[in-house]
């Protein structure tokens, strides 16, 4: 990895991280659903001008059915449940829990795509129940019904990505990236509009909740997806994923830093369970094989 894919690689876990961050300081106040609307539909746009103004075609019509199921399942659903999550739990909560989503995703390419589960799966699934486990029983948090629903969410999501990630690989392989998630992004805001427009606040959001909207949609959406499809074509595919580790890390600083959540040892404790779960589903490190 060269220096400046280096620095992508840094700026992209960082923009990924702080989005729990805003989501903690806007879903309050816009509720769960409608965070999520707004973040899939202004970072839509965005990108769907940004496939236009360099004259690429945005493949709706052709593709229209995979971007629906895509849309659904890797922004929409999971954008909302992470949502409503960061209403209950800190940011730094959700980050490590996110870090879940390579156990889902590997479960769901065995199913999908006949790709073999190894111990290391089975290893790492029981890491990151560990880790769960820790985070919402010992955390700084009271463990509340809340809290238990919203830990919940946050393995649902991770359990959506996971799926969608298969059902990518399966039916949207080959497509431009950008194009392809301009599509799955406006898709998904169609798919919460109904949501969203029943569970609308009942006072209008103050500017720091505007402004944490605004950086989740451009930022953490919009700006982040744009470097990620600047790596993929340049990085390896276990170096893409490995961002993984860097996602807990960086949720867990910003919201020390910003919103001045504790750092406990259950969270640390938390933090080194997933990680090493993430780990060894992902094959990285000291768990690559060496077959």
């Amino acid at each position: 990895m060269t220096p400046a894919d280096l620095l992508r690689f840094l700026a992209m876990a960082a923009l990924f991280g702080a989005s729990f961050l805003f989501m903690r300081i806007a879903a309050p106040h816009f509720g769960a659903s409608l965070t999520a609307e707004l973040r899939v539909l202004i970072a839509g746009t965005v990108l769907a001008a940004f496939v236009l103004a360099n004259g690429s075609s945005l493949l709706t019509r052709r593709h229209w059915r995979a971007f629906l199921v895509v849309g659904a399942f890797n922004t929409g659903i999971p954008y909302a449940l992470f949502a409503y999550a960061a209403i209950h739990i800190p940011a730094g909560y959700s980050a490590i829990l996110n870090a879940l989503m390579p156990v889902w995703a590997a479960f769901f390419a065995a199913a999908m795509l006949g790709e073999r589960l190894g111990w290391q799966t089975f290893a790492g699934v029981a890491a990151g129940v560990a880790g769960a486990a820790l985070l919402v029983q010992l955390g700084p948090v009271a463990v509340t019904r809340d809290v238990v629903q919203a830990a919940l969410a946050c393995v649902a999501g991770t359990a959506c990505y996971g799926y969608a990630g298969s059902y990518t690989k399966k039916h949207l392989a080959g497509l431009p990236a950008p194009a392809a998630a301009a599509n799955t992004m406006l898709f998904a805001a169609a798919i919460l509009l109904p949501a969203a427009a029943l569970n609308l606040p009942p006072a209008p959001p103050p500017a720091g909740a505007w402004l944490a909207l605004g950086g989740l949609a451009l930022l953490c959406s919009a700006l982040a997806y744009f470097l990620y499809y600047q790596l993929i074509a340049r990085i390896s595919a276990t170096q893409i994923a490995s961002v993984t580790f860097l996602l807990p890390a960086f949720g867990i600083f910003w919201g020390w830093l910003f919103l001045g959540e504790p750092v406990t040892a259950a969270t640390l404790g938390g933090f080194v369970l997933v990680a090493l779960a993430a780990g060894l589903v992902l094959g990285i490190g000291p768990f690559r094989s060496r077959a």
